[in-house]
């Protein structure tokens, strides 16, 4: 069946109301149903408790749209009603809701832990805060208020400056969910907003109270003409200015090569 595009409005997604309930908000137009569109088709296995949707699917509630080619529903019978489990999309996927988008190639929800996980050769995340690309996982839990990239993983923040690790993991507020830590291991790389600077290490902490990512193990600091090294530093993100700090008690000395800046002809 092609060109279907079609609303389930009993057999889908039942996830708090029974059948007729939810029928009786679909007629009154309640924002809170659940629709689902597919140009192929949409199937219900009952016996194995789930509904699968093929073919530019369209997955809509609570102000969150889902767009993928394929998406699985698992669901449970609990008081006779189905409630949903679980949801798992698969080829071009993008999640969207307010001003934030995930994209990726797959993305499993479990709805009951409210943790989304978005995997594949490439995926990303964007909010009016800042911008995370991987090249493995992207993954978000909303009841413990954390998340964790891993694979080659870029952060653009919302000032402009650039972070790169092999893996970060992040804490944000409950309140209002804006980034309150952050750890970046691997391979660590703060390109500053300003040209020029630019800072290395093995971990990188951030914490949102000072601005500051404290830096330690192979720390490299580059500025313009000048290169610094030590075992430990400091970036502001907020200035652009960077720190080795030294270690007296494991005689660990700063070292710097500054070069004198080249004249125009």
């Amino acid at each position: 069946m092609t060109n279907i595009k079609h609303y389930l409005f009993s057999l889908i997604f039942l996830t708090s109301l029974s059948c007729a309930a939810l029928a009786k908000q679909v007629n009154q137009e309640n924002s809170t149903v659940l629709s689902v569109e597919a140009d192929i088709s949409i199937e219900w296995f009952e016996k194995e408790k789930y509904y699968l949707a093929k073919g530019n699917v369209i997955l809509k509630k609570n102000g969150i749209t889902l767009k993928a080619n394929i998406v699985r529903a698992e669901y449970g019978i609990e008081n006779g009603e189905n409630i949903l489990k679980n949801i798992t999309a698969k080829e071009k996927v993008i999640l969207t809701k307010n001003k934030s988008m995930a994209t990726g190639q797959f993305m499993t929800y479990d709805i009951e832990k409210k943790l989304l996980i978005i995997s594949g050769p490439f995926q990303t995340f964007s909010s009016p805060t800042g911008y995370v690309e991987s090249k493995k996982i992207i993954m978000f839990d909303d009841l413990k208020n954390k998340a964790v990239a891993t694979g080659n993983v870029k952060i653009i923040l919302s000032n402009k400056n650039v972070i790169f690790a092999d893996s970060v993991k992040a804490d944000f507020t409950a309140k209002d969910k804006s980034l309150h830590k952050a750890i970046a291991k691997g391979n660590v790389i703060i390109e500053s907003m300003k040209k020029g600077k630019k800072s290395k290490a093995d971990l990188g902490i951030y914490n949102s109270s000072d601005g500051i990512v404290r830096l330690s193990g192979n720390v490299t600091i580059i500025n313009q003409n000048s290169i610094l090294n030590g075992s430990k530093g400091i970036t502001n993100l907020k200035t652009g200015i960077s720190n080795i700090i030294g270690n007296p008690k494991k005689k660990e000395r700063v070292k710097g090569i500054f070069s004198p800046i080249k004249k125009n002809k």
